[in-house]
């Protein structure tokens, strides 16, 4: 495959792994790389050792854009020096070497963890795949039609009955009440300048999203890098590895463990949610 744009990695970055941690789930496997359509951007991507390449199938996509979304400029080996004590999460730093958080537009990065909600990754793909070619705008990409997930003004013209049609579920109520106040206003990016509480507070007002919820959309995607989601498989490690002795009650365990691992813990959730989902049954 013939590389339009390519850079030059020089701190660990694993696409593969990036991609496949349950951070995003509207993109499409294609030869050895992705597509994924994103931010009025189509972009096919591919690594290969320690060079990244990557072409717009529909207009230009910067080198910026790819080291903004991909993190790139995040220095891992520097964050997890904060943790150089601790032998079991250093042991999976190198297990999954490179594995990098998101910058999301907050929109999508919303729209895919409220859909998330008591489901399952192939289900959430399935779901974000029928809204998108229902409701999103296409772009032809590599000889097929791809489609970018809804805008709110997009999705807003969903009525509840056609939300359920989708397959949504109960989460459809959680759409149809929170995206009028999207379109009237409510401003996610303004979210990053807000400190990690103000900014989950605004967050955990609208329908459908609570702390787990806000938690990953200020983690992947607004930059509150404290953040720290708590599921079933975060309870199951922190209660293992960290806090043996405390009830597994999520709120609890979050507050213990954004204390316990501080500004960058959220890069130390996502590598434990890793582990936990490949290693613990």
């Amino acid at each position: 495959m013939k590389a339009e744009n390519s850079l030059k990695l020089l701190q660990p970055f694993n696409l593969d792994l990036t991609i496949q941690s349950g951070q995003i789930f509207h993109y499409f496997p294609v030869d050895s790389g992705y597509i994924i359509p994103t931010q009025g951007r189509t972009v096919q991507i591919w690594q290969e050792d320690s060079t990244l390449h990557w072409n717009s199938l529909d207009g230009y996509v910067p080198e910026d854009f790819i080291r903004s979304y991909f993190r790139l400029d995040d220095d891992l080996i520097d964050i997890f020096e904060h943790w150089k004590n601790d032998t079991f999460l250093e042991s999976i730093f190198h297990k999954y070497a490179g594995l990098r958080l998101l910058r999301q537009d907050p929109w999508e990065c919303m729209l895919g963890f409220i859909t998330s909600i008591a489901s399952n990754i192939p289900r959430i793909r399935n779901n974000l795949l029928f809204l998108s070619e229902t409701y999103g705008s296409s772009v032809e990409a590599e000889e097929s039609t791809l489609h970018y997930l809804p805008t709110p003004l997009q999705l807003g013209l969903a009525t509840l009955d056609d939300l359920y049609g989708a397959g949504l579920g109960f989460r459809s109520k959680f759409f149809h009440q929170t995206i009028p106040l999207l379109t009237r206003g409510f401003d996610l990016q303004a979210l990053k300048h807000f400190t990690y509480n103000d900014a989950k507070s605004k967050l955990t007002k609208l329908h459908g999203i609570g702390e787990k919820v806000a938690d990953c959309i200020l983690l992947f995607s607004l930059d509150h890098l404290q953040a720290f989601p708590v599921d079933t498989w975060i309870v199951k490690i922190l209660k293992q590895k960290y806090f043996p002795k405390m009830a597994a009650n999520p709120s609890k365990l979050a507050a213990a463990a954004r204390e316990g691992f501080g500004e960058f813990g959220g890069y130390a959730q996502q590598y434990l949610y890793h582990y936990a989902r490949n290693n613990m049954n």
